[in-house]
């Protein structure tokens, strides 16, 4: 049985064909990733997954449990949670503060015992505090020490982004989404964030499905990756096999180039080797 699903999804906004027949599947203790050009979609069905959005049609399967039509903390309670290419933090908080507030959706006791502090809150509380703890201190010292009682704002963006990682984790979500998880890190530091990424799936037993635009990282970690262009799915397969499919090539470099080009190079080369946008190949399109 699959962990997660995606059934002949389809989103549409007016006019505008966002996801179109997307079906795949993510096994348990998979690292899957999406990737795709800007506009492709990938962001949309992060959306779909977590209830920020509605499909037109099709269904998302959550254990062969459907949860289209639940609201977003629904979602969250049932094993889904996920990251955000914008980072969504509180950043005036302090950074155990931020790893707090998504367990609260998990504690069942009414609202006046925790006004009263009684003693059964204080024991939640406590339980809470420790397993904060524990998943910031996944991340090694960056987010301990000091840092767990600094506001959010002063952190680097790296260690902003492990905190948001950090917070997805105290959910005790069964599954991650992680929407580019090294945007603005430099190279030492996604190849950190890189390693941590494995260790969720190979110590912590999650299941992640990945939107990520660095080809070096998505070909180090990927068991699978599934390539979006306009909505749909153009290639599945191993990291070798969707770089060096024409389809692909051809949604990322244009076909001019592709016709020019033998293939995507691995981590590091090439055009999807790149950080940087294709911006050499005529009228392509950037990978996102």
């Amino acid at each position: 049985m699959a962990m997660l699903s995606v059934r002949h999804l389809n989103k549409s906004f007016g006019g505008l064909q966002a996801i179109t027949n997307l079906s795949f599947d993510v096994e348990p203790g998979e690292i899957v990733s999406v990737i795709g050009p800007n506009g492709a979609g990938k962001t949309t069905l992060f959306n779909l997954i977590t209830g920020v959005y509605t499909p037109s049609s099709g269904d998302v399967l959550l254990e062969d449990r459907s949860v289209v039509g639940k609201r977003p903390n629904e979602i969250v309670d049932l094993g889904i949670a996920r990251t955000f290419q914008n980072l969504r933090l509180f950043t005036n908080l302090s950074v155990l503060d931020n790893v707090l507030i998504p367990q609260h959706h998990k504690l069942k006791l009414p609202w006046w015992k925790s006004v009263l502090r009684t003693p059964g809150y204080r024991r939640a509380e406590a339980e809470m505090h420790e397993k904060g703890l524990e998943k910031l201190a996944f991340f090694g010292p960056r987010l301990m020490s000091f840092r767990l009682h600094q506001p959010v704002y002063v952190l680097s963006y790296a260690n902003r982004r492990r905190t948001e990682m950090a917070r997805a984790m105290a959910t005790e979500a069964k599954v991650l989404l992680l929407d580019e998880p090294s945007a603005g890190m430099n190279p030492k530091e996604t190849k950190e964030i890189t390693q941590i990424i494995r260790r969720m799936r190979d110590e912590a037993g999650y299941t992640i499905l990945l939107v990520e635009h660095k080809m070096g990282l998505v070909g180090e970690i990927s068991d699978r990756v599934v390539v979006l262009d306009y909505g749909r799915k153009i290639a599945e397969g191993s990291y070798e096999q969707v770089v060096n499919d024409p389809t692909v090539l051809e949604a990322y470099l244009g076909k001019r180039a592709a016709d020019q080009d033998e293939g995507l190079d691995g981590p590091g080369g090439g055009a999807a080797g790149s950080d940087a946008s294709a911006g050499d190949a005529g009228e392509e399109r950037a990978p996102q």
